[in-house]
């Protein structure tokens, strides 16, 4: 807005009087609206979007092979809405690359069009923390190593139409580069197409470590935060608050780190984090790590639910309002074997849980594979006296100090922090 001293000068022309007035401190002259720009389909060519416009998303966006997208610092992204596989969503595919590097005084936005959020601000007014699946989210795709059930080496990410050859991800590249997120902010998105199929807040594909994923936000999505399928990529201060599914859920041999990272969980999600291992015979021997993250729960509830062949460190962590850890352990009909599973792997120490602050249990759940799920009751008790032995030598208590990481790291560009919902 402009302000100028206000002058008046009167010409006589004859019998003609012609005022002119000019611009002063006493008169407002507001800037133009700018025109949505409005993004569809796959982009072909390199592309910068910048902060002076808002930017919608119409169903799908790629960035297709050979493809970079810059996203200027301070940019705001909205989705469309639309159900099913009609949803709008971000995705980059496999050789595509996202640069997205935003600032804490100017964080990157992805919302919905239903968000009153304007160019310059860091938050709208009309949505809250209960308003999730306005639009889609946020999928990046990668060459990195995977363990898929269907494929093996390869997959078909989740939210993508089957026929679409842009959502296949997987490689056997881990330092492969799908570009840099850094003060990024996703919100109000997920989308159910179907069980087991959704899209998101943020997907992650067999996406490398040549990646880069510092200070993310993800708020209240309808189902995961952020979701990693395989892949070798580190994340790095994320904070995943008020999902309704897993705040961060890691299938497929993901074998990355994350480290100083947060969840805030108000008891309309279901697990603070879901891990499962390798799903096929080729990629088996990735191991994640969780290390110094915060996990906060507003109702005193939550756990953590390792399944399936997970392998991997949870170390170091501030595990507030957790409840338990669950633990999943599968054995032959006739109950004589152990099945590889998230407890073998436990007694044997390529699943590691330890010096965590919390004062949760650790939960084995036993099954057969008979097919009226029958549990075998005998080996129950010696199977969780045999868990709880390793856990508490793993010095796991609520009398540890410094563990986690502050939450100062997100108050001041997250929709979280900036609404007091920390």
């Amino acid at each position: 807005m402009l302000k100028r001293n206000f002058l008046k000068t009167v010409f006589v022309l004859g019998l003609i009087s012609i005022s002119f007035t000019s611009c002063g401190d006493d008169e407002t002259i507001n800037n133009p609206t700018p025109t949505n720009q409005v993004k569809t389909g796959e982009l072909t060519a390199n592309e910068t979007w910048s902060a002076d416009k808002i930017y919608e998303l119409d169903g799908k966006v790629v960035v297709s092979d050979g493809v970079t997208l810059t996203i200027e610092p301070g940019t705001i992204i909205k989705g469309k809405q639309g159900d099913g596989l009609n949803a709008s969503a971000l995705i980059v595919a496999r050789g595509g690359k996202l640069m997205a590097q935003g600032t804490a005084d100017k964080p990157i936005i992805f919302t919905s069009v239903l968000d009153d959020i304007k160019i310059g601000q860091k938050t709208g007014t009309n949505l809250d923390e209960t308003d999730a699946q306005k639009w889609g989210g946020v999928i990046i795709l990668g060459k990195a190593k995977v363990s898929t059930k269907v494929g093996d080496t390869e997959g078909h990410i989740e939210g993508i139409p089957a026929d679409a050859s842009y959502g296949t991800y997987g490689g056997n590249d881990d330092s492969d580069n799908s570009g840099t997120l850094t003060y990024v902010s996703i919100r109000h998105g997920g989308i159910t197409i179907g069980d087991g199929n959704e899209i998101n807040g943020l997907t992650l594909g067999g996406v490398g470590n040549g990646t880069t994923i510092n200070y993310i936000e993800v708020v209240a999505n309808l189902d995961d935060g952020i979701e990693c399928f395989g892949g070798s990529v580190n994340v790095n201060h994320a904070l995943v608050a008020y999902q309704q599914d897993d705040a961060f859920d890691i299938d497929q041999n993901y074998s990355g780190t994350f480290k100083n990272s947060m969840v805030v969980y108000n008891n309309t999600g279901d697990e603070f984090l879901e891990i499962d291992g390798p799903e096929n015979s080729t990629n088996t021997n990735g191991l994640f790590t969780i290390e110094n993250c915060t996990f906060i729960s507003k109702t005193n509830d939550g756990s953590v639910d390792l399944k399936s062949k997970a392998q991997g460190l949870i170390k170091n962590n501030d595990f507030t309002g957790l409840t338990k850890f669950k633990l999943s352990v599968k054995l032959e009909d006739d109950c004589s074997t152990v099945l590889t599973d998230a407890y073998s792997h436990y007694i044997d120490f390529s699943l590691k849980i330890e010096t965590n602050k919390t004062d949760a249990t650790l939960n084995v759940y036993t099954k057969s594979e008979d097919t009226t799920g029958a549990i075998c009751t005998d080996l129950a008790t010696t199977i969780q006296d045999n868990a709880n032995a390793i856990y508490i030598n793993a010095e796991n208590s609520s009398n540890l100090n410094n563990n986690g990481v502050s939450q100062s790291e997100f108050e001041n560009w997250t929709w979280t922090g900036i609404n007091n919902k920390l």
